[in-house]
C-alpha cells in the first residue's frame, strides 16, 4: 500500500515508525463491529471494510438492543480517522493521502470517497478544536472552514456515486453543521439519506443536533423534530426514537436540566422507554439510561426498580456529566424512603 511519503506499509505500521503514540482506541472495549472495523480500517484492508459496508447496508441489521450496526461499523472508522497520533497533522496527511489513493483506485466505491471526505472532516476539527468560538485563532478558524469546503466539494464533484451511500449523507450534515448552514438544509440532507438507506438511524441523532440550541436552534424545533420522528418509526422502533434522541440530547447539550431546559416530557419518555424494553429486552445499556432520566425526573419509583434489575450491570459511564457522582447521587435518591 502506498502513501505519500512512498513507503508501503499498512496504517499502523506507519504510526508507529514515526513514533506516533498508542492509539486512542487500544484502552476501550468496543462492540465486535466496531473492534474489527478499527483493526480492518488499522490495517489498510479497505477490500474487507467495503464487504462489510455493503453487507450492514442491507435491512435487518439491527442488535439485540435496537442499535444500527452500521452506526457500529462508523464509529470504528471514526476510532481511527480520530486516531490520538503524537504527531496529528503527518497523521491526517497521510490519512487523506491513503483515502484518496483508494477512491482512485475504487472510483466507483461510495465508501471510498466518504472516507476520504471524513478525513478532511477531522483535519477540519482538528484546527477548530472543540472550544468555544472565540477561543479559535483566525488563522485556525479560516483553515477549519477551509477544509469543510473542501469536503463538501469532494462530496458534490463525487455525488454521483458517494450520494448512494447514506453515510454520505450523515457526513455533510455534520460539514453543513459547521459551515453553517440552515437546519432544514441538513435535515433534507438526511431525508435524502433515509431513502438510500431507511434503517440508518445515524441520521436522525445527527439532524437533531443541529436543532440544539449550541448549534442556533431552540427547545421547540427539538420537540418538535423527535415527535416527528418517533412517528415515523414506529413500525421498527414503536416510540423508541422518542427516549433515545431525547437522551442523545440531554447528553449533548441540557445535561442534568433536561427537564428544566427542554420540552423533554416525563411520561412520554417513559412510556417510549417500557416500549424499547418490551422490543429489546436484553439490553442493560438501555436500562442505564433509563434509570438516568428516571432520577433527572425524579421518579424514584421507576429509578428504584430499575437499579435493582441492573445489578451488578449499572455502568456508571450512561450517567450523564460527571457520571460516577451522577450515579451516586441517583442511587442516595433511590435509597430515600
Amino acid at each position: 500500500m502506498k502513501f505519500s511519503s512512498g513507503c508501503v506499509m499498512p496504517l499502523l505500521i506507519w504510526a508507529m515508525a514515526c513514533g506516533a503514540v498508542a492509539p486512542a482506541w487500544a484502552a476501550t472495549v468496543d462492540p465486535p463491529i466496531t473492534d474489527d472495523a478499527v483493526h480492518t480500517f488499522w490495517w489498510g484492508d479497505f477490500a474487507a471494510l467495503e464487504k462489510q459496508n455493503a453487507l450492514l447496508r442491507q435491512p435487518g441489521h439491527i442488535t439485540a438492543d435496537g442499535t444500527s450496526e452500521i452506526e457500529l461499523f462508523r464509529t470504528g472508522l471514526k476510532r481511527v480517522i480520530d486516531s490520538g497520533q503524537a504527531d496529528r497533522e503527518a497523521y491526517l496527511r497521510e490519512l487523506e493521502a491513503l483515502t484518496l489513493q483508494w477512491a482512485g483506485e475504487h472510483p466507483q466505491s461510495a465508501l471510498a470517497h466518504v472516507l476520504h471526505a471524513e478525513v478532511l472532516v477531522s483535519h477540519a476539527w482538528s484546527y477548530r478544536g472543540n472550544g468555544y468560538i472565540h477561543e479559535v485563532p483566525p488563522q485556525a478558524l479560516e483553515d477549519f472552514q477551509a477544509y469543510l469546503q473542501r469536503a463538501a466539494k469532494y462530496l458534490v464533484d463525487h455525488a454521483d456515486v458517494a450520494l448512494t451511500d447514506s453515510y454520505a449523507h450523515e457526513s455533510l450534515v455534520s460539514i453543513g453543521m459547521g459551515l453553517g448552514w440552515s437546519a432544514a438544509q441538513q435535515r433534507t440532507i438526511a431525508e435524502e439519506g433515509l431513502k438510500r438507506n431507511p434503517e440508518d438511524v445515524g441520521l436522525y441523532f445527527r439532524v437533531v443536533n443541529t436543532m440544539l440550541p449550541k448549534w442556533g436552534g431552540n427547545a421547540k424545533m427539538v420537540d418538535q423534530y423527535i415527535r416527528q420522528v418517533t412517528e415515523s418509526t414506529k413500525a421498527t422502533y414503536g416510540t423508541g426514537m422518542y427516549a433515545r434522541l431525547y437522551s442523545y440530547v440531554a447528553q449533548e447539550q441540557y445535561g442534568h436540566a433536561l427537564f428544566e431546559n427542554s420540552a423533554a416530557d416525563w411520561p412520554t419518555m417513559k412510556r417510549s422507554y417500557e416500549d424499547m424494553l418490551v422490543r429489546f429486552p436484553d439490553s442493560p445499556v438501555r436500562r442505564n439510561y433509563y434509570a438516568y432520566m428516571a432520577c433527572l425526573a425524579k421518579d424514584t419509583e421507576t429509578l428504584r426498580r430499575l437499579l435493582e434489575e441492573l445489578g451488578p450491570k449499572v455502568d456508571a459511564s450512561k450517567w450523564g456529566p460527571n457520571p460516577q457522582r451522577s450515579l451516586e447521587g441517583c442511587q442516595r435518591l433511590a435509597a430515600k424512603v
